[in-house]
């Protein structure tokens, strides 16, 4: 690499002709040295003693200036008829080799020896034919920057061509050449007669210039990659940096593949790169699933474990050393269950499935997945459901196996399931009937319209604490039976106030009599522990929507919940109930409003009324009695509350309708879903 770190900025141009050398000063066929053009790059990179021999022949003191007889100025000169002779094909033929390795510097000598001699051809006839019309087509495989050698690794730069055992360095110093020619030397004076030598020696030499082509490149140092690959060629059983270390050993191969093709390596090279195309993942391109949070340290730390020097390929193919994961190295201590949490939770665990899957499903030999991994790696019906736990026995020895016949009959079907809702509304519907047609008539013979508010609060009350507490024996004895010891009692408390029942009907009902005969307590009382159960639904109801909104299931026409239909009816129910219970409570505060402005004004006649017959009674004992009117002012007082109350009782049964509809359509889907979800799993998914 000597002769390319002398390089100089000094250049000139060539204009692709070949015309006879033109020295300055010609005594007779006899030039001064300078006036020879420099020795030619690849001359000035072998042995010159051949060369500088044949110019020393062709030089000698001459006189150049006389005075009569006498020489007054002796110079030395080279003959030009000389050199033309001496610089014979012989000559030429050893010094060829080398310099046929580059099309570029073979052309370089061709002119040389055109200018000097005269001759068209260097040893054979025709064996310089075509170099005085170069193209860039000329450098078959191209050229490369000389500086990609630092992309090489050392065990390569300093190693030797297993067919020639010539130096790397010296190898691509050969083929190098720059973008014009330029001089290394005294670019004025490149040559001189040594006298303590005795020999020519040259001062100059002139590199190998892009510009023979006829065309032009980025100022620089090249270097021909068809000179390089035909003389550089490293043994494939035991390649410079096999013994070095894997990267040192992908940097050499990925330098030859670039530089020279894949076949200067062995068939298979392209076995255990560290290279970023795959096996190694960049630090800078690394990413965690959205569940990083919740990930154990001992799968976090992998990446540190993991971390080592990978080639990242440039665009010329070569290596850009960087830091990277190992991808073997991070999967073969990681699987689907070495993290739990938010990573087994709906989105959060389709996303880090499919992270699993893309960072480690193409790896030899992981099986870090579940068998049923697909269908995890998508919403399952389980993810439909809003809360975690579910209404099913726990995997108990004790119990009979979880999918099978047994455990099948067992559990009731889903028709089952939506009749005893049915049922439960059928009797809630007898009993307000049952009532309406024996007892109402009897309590309603005695009194008129005298709703009471303390009594038909209290019994509200006393009735909807009377269905939480049979709601809640009902969940402690399911938390009490062998295989649902798990099951919340509270929240399965809750979720059964949620279910549809037919206190609108019922209410109905009992307040279906004549105006004469009503009495509107119970059905108060009916209507004011409903809404006491209404509103302990609200919990699940609230959740449901929200957890609908959280993972757009309400946008787009439910397009998520197109594979399950039952979905569609619980968010669509818990949906319609807000709205029937948003719109029921503003009527019901606007009616209720409008009511007890009545009730008020009611009590205000009533106490009128009170102090009236007691100034009558006073004027009768004292002799003045006068009574003006024919109809009671009480009965025009009474008509104006009842009306209110009846239009209260209207837009209460109206939404009391509209709820049971939502919980309708919540249960069904709810079940519809518990049964899918149940047959999958334990079921389908135990065959």
């Amino acid at each position: 690499m000597g002769t390319l770190e002398v390089l100089s900025s000094t250049s000139v141009n060539s204009n692709g002709k070949s015309p006879i050398l033109t020295p300055q000063n010609n005594h007779n066929g006899w030039v001064n040295p300078e006036d020879l053009p420099p020795i030619p790059q690849c001359i000035a990179q072998q042995d010159q003693s051949i060369w500088l021999s044949t110019m020393t022949k062709c030089t000698s003191k001459r006189c150049t200036s006389h005075f009569g007889l006498i020489c007054t100025h002796h110079q030395w000169l080279t003959e030009l008829s000389c050199l033309s002779l001496g610089f014979s094909p012989d000559v030429i033929k050893a010094y060829l080799p080398h310099c046929s390795r580059s099309v570029l510097a073979k052309a370089q000598l061709s002119l040389w020896i055109r200018n000097v001699t005269g001759r068209t051809w260097l040893v054979h006839v025709g064996d310089a034919n075509g170099l005085q019309n170069l193209s860039p087509a000329s450098l078959a495989e191209g050229y490369a920057v000389v500086d990609v050698i630092y992309k090489a690794p050392p065990c390569l730069t300093n190693s030797n061509s297993a067919s020639s055992m010539e130096a790397f360095q010296h190898v691509v110093a050969s083929c190098s050449f720059t973008s014009t020619a330029q001089h290394t030397g005294n670019a004025a004076r490149p040559w001189e007669y040594s006298q303590p030598l005795q020999s020519m020696i040259a001062l100059d030499s002139e590199t190998v210039g892009y510009d023979l082509t006829r065309h032009s490149i980025r100022y620089g140092d090249y270097f021909d990659k068809q000179c390089f690959c035909g003389a550089f060629t490293i043994d494939v059983k035991k390649e410079p940096c096999s013994g070095t270390g894997t990267i040192d050993l992908t940097k050499e191969r990925l330098w030859m593949n670039a530089t020279c093709g894949p076949t200067s390596l062995p068939h298979n090279w392209t076995e255990g790169l560290k290279t970023t195309e795959f096996a190694y993942i960049p630090i800078q391109d690394w990413h965690w699933p959205r569940c990083a949070p919740d990930m154990p340290e001992q799968v976090t730390g992998l990446t540190g474990q993991c971390a080592t020097d990978a080639c990242e390929l440039d665009s010329s193919g070569y290596c850009r050393v960087i830091r990277a994961v190992d991808r073997a190295c991070f999967c073969r201590d990681i699987s689907y269950d070495s993290c739990g949490g938010s990573c087994h939770l709906f989105e959060t665990r389709i996303d880090y499935i499919q992270w699993l899957h893309d960072l480690c499903g193409n790896v030899r030999d992981w099986h870090g997945l579940p068998d049923n991994w697909r269908r995890l790696a998508a919403t399952t019906t389980l993810d439909m459901i809003p809360w975690q736990w579910s209404l099913e026995p726990s995997n108990d020895s004790s119990l009979a196996p979880i999918g099978s016949v047994e455990a099948t009959k067992i559990c009731a079907k889903t028709e089952w399931k939506l009749g005893s809702l049915a049922m439960v509304n059928i009797a809630t519907l007898l009993s307000a009937f049952l009532g309406r047609r024996t007892g109402l008539h009897r309590i309603a013979r005695g009194f008129l319209w005298h709703p009471e508010p303390e009594y038909w609060f209290c019994t509200g009350i006393l009735i909807a604490a009377l269905q939480l507490l049979a709601n809640w024996l009902n969940a402690v004895l399911v938390q009490n039976t062998l295989g649902y010891e798990d099951v919340p009692v509270i929240q399965l408390m809750l979720l059964w106030c949620t279910m549809p029942r037919l206190t609108w009907l019922a209410t109905l009902l009992l307040c279906e009599q004549p105006s004469k005969a009503m009495n509107f307590s119970p059905a108060a009382s009916s209507m004011f522990a409903e809404a006491i159960l209404q509103l302990s639904s609200l919990y699940y109801m609230m959740m449901t929507v929200n957890y609908g909104r959280e993972h757009n299931f309400y946008l787009e026409d439910m397009e998520r919940l197109e594979r399950a239909p039952p979905a569609k009816s619980m968010y669509a129910g818990a949906f319609l109930w807000h709205i029937a219970a948003i719109l029921a409570f503003v009527s019901l505060m606007a009616l209720f409003n409008q009511y007890w402005t009545l009730l008020e004004d009611k009590r205000a006649h009533q106490w009128a009324d009170k102090s009236k017959s007691l100034e009558e009674a006073l004027r009768s004992e004292g002799g003045y009695y006068t009574a003006y009117g024919t109809l009671p002012i009480e009965g025009q007082n009474n008509r104006l509350p009842q009306k209110a109350f009846v239009r209260l009782y209207t837009v209460s049964i109206i939404g009391m309708l509209f709820l049971w509809i939502a919980q309708w359509l919540f249960w069904s889907g709810f079940i519809g879903l518990s049964l899918e979800e149940y047959v999958f799993t334990h079921i389908l998914g135990s065959n």
